[in-house]
């Protein structure tokens, strides 16, 4: 697995009128290997921009970023997106959505058969293999989505509030399977959340951005998703003290942030 980083980044747009918007500002995070890092910050904060520049859909307009110590100067299979709106060919099966892209990249049948079989009984979708995804409910496309972005075997998944549309209860659970996945590949995982419990459960770094332009002004460490991995309840952590008063600190970081 390969060190994530953005070194310095600045990052402006042209805006209307000739005047510029300033999106990000001297932004330095590292992504290790094995890392659940995820970004809080209120609405314009720079969370997807950052996003955007890990996946290599934009470029800085100063600093670096780069992968295993080279300059990221594009997208590619090293890195492996999911989108709040799960994006996914409708016109394919669920199996036939999952092995695009290592059929674009060249992967005989056998072998991508055999790899996306494992991905799909990994997301629990066997049953649904043949299925149109017209055909399936918001939280197995988002499964769909999920087990694509690992059919590359990227060297991390970024993941741009890929469960934000789910209702509670699914929300839930595809949380702690977002845990187990993350768990059972080994992949590091950068995720952006509007939601301060969401990304305390999830995470095992959290860091807030400041509004516009977005800076990193707090981290946390947080060590709840190994106690899902324990066995422990998804209620019974949510309502712990400790989760409680982490929630507290990082929700008062994000709105001293919006109000300064």
């Amino acid at each position: 697995m390969s060190t994530l980083s953005a070194r310095d980044v600045d990052v402006r747009y042209a805006g209307r009128g000739g005047r510029s918007v300033h999106a990000l500002s001297n932004v330095s995070l590292t992504i290790e290997s094995g890392e659940f890092v995820v970004a809080v910050g209120a609405s314009g904060c720079g969370k997807t921009t950052l996003l955007k520049l890990f996946a290599g859909f934009q470029a800085p307009s100063s600093g670096s970023i780069t992968l295993g110590g080279k300059p990221v100067e594009g997208p590619g299979g090293d890195r492996g997106v999911v989108f709040q709106d799960d994006a996914l060919f409708p016109w394919l099966s669920v199996r036939g959505n999952i092995e695009f892209g290592p059929k674009m990249a060249g992967l005989g049948v056998a072998e991508r058969r055999e790899r996306c079989g494992r991905i799909i009984d990994l997301v629990g979708l066997a049953d649904f293999a043949d299925h149109r995804v017209w055909e399936l409910s918001g939280g197995m496309r988002q499964r769909v989505g999920m087990a694509r972005a690992l059919a590359n075997e990227p060297s991390i998944l970024l993941m741009d509030e890929p469960l934000g549309a789910l209702d509670a209860l699914t929300r839930e659970k595809m949380q702690e399977l977002l845990i187990r996945l993350w768990d059972k590949t080994g992949r590091s995982v950068f995720l952006i959340t509007h939601s301060v419990e969401e990304a305390i459960f999830l995470a095992t770094r959290i860091v807030v951005l400041s509004p516009r332009p977005g800076r990193i002004t707090r981290e946390f460490r947080a060590d709840f998703s190994r106690r899902v991995l324990a066995g422990e309840g998804s209620r019974a952590i949510k309502s712990d003290p400790a989760f409680i008063a982490l929630r507290e600190q990082v929700l008062a970081a994000v709105l001293k942030e919006a109000d300064a």
